[in-house]
């Protein structure tokens, strides 16, 4: 098992706000600190953020609204982990039930819980930014340095061949014996054996995410993380205010006491609360051009279940660890759709098949021989993608409606999926149509095109993500997104935005790498400008 860094245990968690209140002098359970540089989030942006500012001497804070877990509380039971470990328990429900969306919220973000796939945008994508939006310099080459370093900070290389198990192998050998071009994928980690439980957590510390990585980095280099505080507003001026709540783990009864609020002062703030928590603080707090919140992209996800005679157990192994990207670049267009697996545990898997009753019971019955495939798509090929972060009434609230090429491309890549299916020996597929009331027999005589004409409107196919990414746009201009290209908020002077947040087109891989290599390359840029933007301090 991978050790816990030493530099862990100085997290302030709440078993340690007792000593901390006696220690301070603190008064009716709020905190008031000062620093140079606030970072709410610990995910793949503000965990990267942190160490870089922290490095190049920077007096950081580091706030998490999640709770702070080793192998010691990871656990096989889905409830208890989807509770403690991601957003909303594990379901961001989009208005009117359009999406459903997976986002980590403990510290490490969605790193700690993440499937390990790493990749970086082709070229077509990041010449659009470069085209669209005014972003230089993103292209893989010219981005190689920072990527290299990301990798080897987290433990990357390719899967290898003896751990790549049956539910990926249904789309190598289908996809070969279709002629298409599967591919192996790369993951995070040092020492994986294949325990398949990395949607609950690592619990040998293989898989490195940002909390044994950037995380400790930062505390090394000075930073002071605090879990379980959720920031409720940023409050603008030459010394900006951030104000945090303390947040519970929904599973563990709180100590006596504990410090109820935190308040932090700082010269810069950094907002790395990921797509949908990020703009509804900065909206909350009265922050920002009409972008915030805007085309948010998710890379709209659906799912066929195939049903072998063989035994798959989906969840066994590495998650991910082969992709086909054949169908990337639709006409040239730059947008498309990509297939991979997912290893949906019993409890994500029967709340994706769309059937009730008896009828869910039979399917699920079947669960050991499902292979779950799915398609991603990039999202955005009609201009904008017609998906929305607001903070009304005081709550957030996510919008999403598929567009209509969008919706196209995911009944392509649905029906290549089936026939990747097909070819790899499934015998029966269950679709994410709600009105195909049962698994549908197949062979190899079988044909989709049906599928193309199915209907993408709301309630018509079952559509999910664990991609969400761009709500806060950066563009060369604000008529164009919401921070300017070193991701400052347009309007507001060192107020920055750092995470998945400021991609202004969908990113077409998953997001892990990109967002850790162009937040890494921003935080470097900031951290030399040290004593222009803290006034020579």
């Amino acid at each position: 098992m991978g050790a816990i860094p030493e530099a862990n245990y100085k997290i302030i968690t709440p078993e340690k706000h007792e000593a901390l209140i006696k220690e301070n002098g603190i008064k009716d359970g709020v905190w008031k600190l000062q620093a140079e540089a606030v970072i709410i989030g610990s995910g793949a942006g503000g965990a990267v953020v942190a160490a870089t500012l922290a490095k190049a001497g920077w007096k950081v804070v580091l706030i998490e609204e999640g709770g702070y877990f080793t192998p010691a509380k990871f656990t096989g039971d889905e409830f208890l982990s989807q509770a403690r470990l991601y957003r909303d328990a594990g379901f961001i429900i989009a208005e009117e039930q359009t999406l459903s969306i997976l986002q980590g919220r403990t510290v490490g973000g969605s790193t700690t819980v993440n499937w390990q796939t790493s990749l970086y945008p082709p070229d077509y994508v990041t010449n659009e930014w470069d085209s669209r939006f005014g972003w230089k310099g993103y292209g893989r080459q010219e981005m190689d340095a920072y990527i290299a370093e990301v990798h080897e900070r987290i433990g990357v290389h390719e899967v290898p061949q003896n751990l790549i198990n049956a539910n990926n192998s249904t789309l190598m050998k289908g996809g070969k014996a279709l002629g298409l071009h599967p591919e192996v994928l790369k993951n995070n980690n040092r020492g994986c054996i294949g325990l398949g439980r990395c949607g609950l957590g690592c619990p040998i510390n293989a898989k490195q995410s940002a909390f044994l990585t950037w995380i400790p980095d930062a505390i090394e280099a000075g930073a002071t993380v605090i879990s379980n505080m959720r920031a409720q507003y940023i409050q603008d001026g030459d010394i900006k205010t951030v104000v945090a709540e303390f947040t519970p783990d929904p599973y563990e009864k709180a100590p006596n006491n504990i410090l109820e609020k935190v308040v932090i002062e700082a010269p810069v703030v950094i907002v790395s609360a990921g797509a949908i928590e990020g703009p509804a603080l900065l909206q909350r707090s009265g922050l920002g051009n009409d972008w915030v919140g805007r085309n948010l992209k998710v890379h709209p996800t659906s799912t066929n279940f195939a049903i072998f005679d063989e035994t798959i157990n989906m969840f066994s192994g590495p998650p991910q660890s082969a992709v086909i990207k054949d169908g990337h670049n639709q006409d040239n267009t730059g947008y498309g759709y990509w297939l991979e697996v997912a290893p949906f545990r019993p409890t994500l898997a029967s709340s994706l098949i769309p059937f009730y009753g008896q009828r869910q019971f039979d399917a699920m019955k079947k669960y050991p021989n499902m292979s779950a495939g799915i398609v991603l798509v990039r999202d955005g090929a009609d201009g904008e993608a017609n998906a929305s972060v607001k903070w009304s009434l005081g709550r957030r609230k996510v919008y999403f409606e598929i567009t209509p090429t969008d919706g196209k491309n995911l009944l392509k890549g649905l029906k290549a999926l089936a026939e990747v299916q097909v070819a790899a020996g499934a015998k029966a597929i269950i679709f994410p149509f709600p009105d195909v009331l049962d698994p549908i027999p197949v062979d190899k005589n079988s044909k989709f095109d049906w599928i193309l004409d199915k209907s993408i409107e709301p309630g018509k196919i079952a559509i999910g993500s664990a991609h969400p990414h761009g709500s806060i746009q950066a563009a060369k201009s604000p008529d164009l997104g919401a921070v300017d290209l070193d991701f400052q908020l347009f309007g507001h002077k060192n107020i920055f935005v750092m995470d998945a947040s400021v991609y202004p087109t969908g990113l077409s891989v998953n997001p892990q790498i990109t967002t850790m290599s162009v937040n890494l390359r921003a935080a470097r840029a900031l951290a030399q400008r040290k004593s222009e933007v803290l006034g020579n301090k």
